[in-house]
């Protein structure tokens, strides 16, 4: 007997205005393919906020903070129109918390004047929701069994594995922009199975922006899907690899033309 099924789209480290364009059109094209989309999840770093870093700027493609936070009011705009019924939750990065730095340490005037749901037009959004950032991000995906948070729980080159190794849920994230999956079993009286998984980004690294991140020869360029059946929380999580275009998802082809 066929299940009801459920689609819980997630995007990662997004990084507008510098995103990649093409690959970013393609995702917004798997999605509206999607029959079932019960929630719309952008996991962190979906804005790069580079006019508040701290980090050097080059002149050449840094651009005023009021155009960054236009130009990403212009995209969830877009988000909004395509998917009006979708509830949508946006959990902050590591680059959105550099607002939250950039007031507390260099404008304190300004505290609790404006951050980042206000910037983003939250008000104006009734079905978005804004998850703070922290140690303890962490936010359940649908009415599925695994839990969502922006940064891995560890680093290093094997940090999937690590991360499966300090949670006791199943466990996406994005933040480094490389895909991995791993599984850790514990060993007990109780034993108990946990996945991580690092969903890679929609950035475009031939930006200068980007340099202050190592060597990027381990990023990869794409989105998830997450189908889930309600009942039991049972799911499967679909990395949609777009190292290359086109992509081929459920039987059809996926081009950013």
């Amino acid at each position: 007997m066929p299940i009801e099924i459920v689609n819980y789209p997630i995007l990662n480290d997004i990084h507008f205005p510098y995103e990649d364009k093409a690959r970013y059109r393609v995702a917004l094209k798997i999605m509206k393919s999607l029959p079932n989309i019960g929630h719309i999840y952008l996991n962190g770093d979906i804005t790069e906020f580079l006019a508040v870093s701290a980090h050097p700027k080059y002149p050449g493609e840094s651009v005023s903070f009021c155009r960054e936070v236009e130009y990403a009011n212009a995209k969830f705009d877009e988000l909004q129109k395509m998917f009006p019924d979708i509830p949508v939750t946006y959990l902050c990065g590591n680059h959105e918390h550099r607002f939250f730095r950039y007031i507390r340490d260099l404008a304190p005037q300004m505290w609790g004047l404006t951050d980042c749901p206000k910037l983003f037009n939250f008000p104006d959004r009734p079905k978005w929701k804004f998850v703070d950032y922290g140690p303890k991000q962490i936010v359940r995906c649908g009415k599925s069994n695994l839990y969502l948070r922006h940064e891995p729980r560890a680093g290093g080159a094997n940090h999937a594995l690590t991360t499966a190794m300090k949670s006791n849920v199943d466990t996406a994230y994005g933040h480094t922009h490389q895909y991995q999956e791993a599984t850790h079993k514990t060993f007990g009286v109780v034993e108990k199975t946990v996945r991580a998984y690092s969903l890679g980004w929609l950035g475009d690294e031939s930006y200068n922006v980007f340099d202050y991140r190592g060597p990027k020869d381990n990023w990869v360029k794409g989105m998830s899907v997450v189908d889930a059946e309600p009942k039991s929380g049972d799911y499967t999580l679909d990395f949609i690899n777009m190292t290359r275009l086109p992509v081929i998802y459920k039987g059809e082809r996926f081009d950013a033309k």
